[in-house]
């Protein structure tokens, strides 16, 4: 936990410097807090199914950033972390968005599979599993849903305060950060804030529909853009709208993995 947040914060110092980032989702702050509260929503048998392919209960939440931290040596996954749907389509369309089911709709779904042969040998399971925790915090990251022709927001150079970047790190890392230093701690608030309602309505859809959810999402990111500059206060400002996406994204893991690991 300490060094995903060390990362974090390192990053942090890094980025608004160059105005360059790699195109990943959340870093690993956002990615432990999804993780989190889906550990918290577990089954029973799928948190110790989970366990046992993971190497220990504490793993889920570690290897929450796996998938970023193995990308440059597996070059071939980088498309599997977003699906660039064009910003003003009406939703996702596998035939134009995510052609030969490179995309994080269709990796998802690959590795719900993977993860659910029981004939699968263990650690091409608990890869899956690895893939899995990490992509659907993906997809839930407004900015890796969407096609502005920017990159995911990586071209779009924005400042707050005195800190510069691009728009894509101020929603990997930026609002993620403005709710608190400690990954765990804002995620047991995050749940702590849910009612059984929300738990149980926000648990369902399928990965082409939380991809559309942040595609309407980035419009309305797109949309309150009015040249370089941003509120100084642009993370707080985005705090309801973070917290529901890292909120579904943890809930939608937990029901996806209870579902698989019955």
């Amino acid at each position: 936990m300490k060094q995903g947040v060390s990362h974090l914060l390192a990053a942090a110092l890094i980025y608004p410097l160059t105005g360059s980032v790699p195109a990943f989702a959340w870093a690993p702050q956002g990615h432990e807090i999804i993780a989190a509260i889906a550990r918290a929503h577990l089954t029973p048998a799928a948190r110790a199914k989970s366990a046992s392919l993971l190497g220990g209960d504490s793993m889920f939440v570690l290897v929450a950033s796996w998938a970023d931290e193995v990308r440059d040596a597996r070059s071939q996954t980088a498309p599997w972390h977003y699906v660039d749907i064009p910003l003003d389509a009406k939703g996702y369309d596998p035939r134009r968005d995510c052609p030969g089911g490179q995309c994080v709709v269709a990796q998802i779904e690959y590795d719900a599979r993977k993860l659910g042969d029981a004939n699968a040998a263990k650690p091409a399971r608990a890869e899956a599993l690895r893939f899995l925790i990490h992509f659907v915090g993906d997809v839930h990251q407004p900015l890796h849903a969407a096609d502005h022709g920017d990159h995911g927001g990586n071209d779009v150079i924005v400042h707050w305060g005195r800190q510069r970047g691009s728009l894509h790190h101020v929603w990997d890392q930026t609002v993620v950060a403005a709710l608190g230093a400690d990954a765990m701690t804002v995620a047991q608030n995050i749940d702590a804030s849910l009612t059984p309602g929300q738990r149980l309505r926000d648990s369902g859809g399928a990965p082409a529909d939380w991809a559309n959810e942040s595609l309407a999402d980035a419009r309305v990111i797109y949309g309150q853009i009015n040249g370089p500059y941003l509120a100084r206060d642009y993370a707080q400002r985005q705090r309801a709208l973070v917290t529901d996406r890292l909120a579904k994204a943890g809930l939608r893991l937990a029901a996806l993995l209870n579902k698989i690991l019955k």
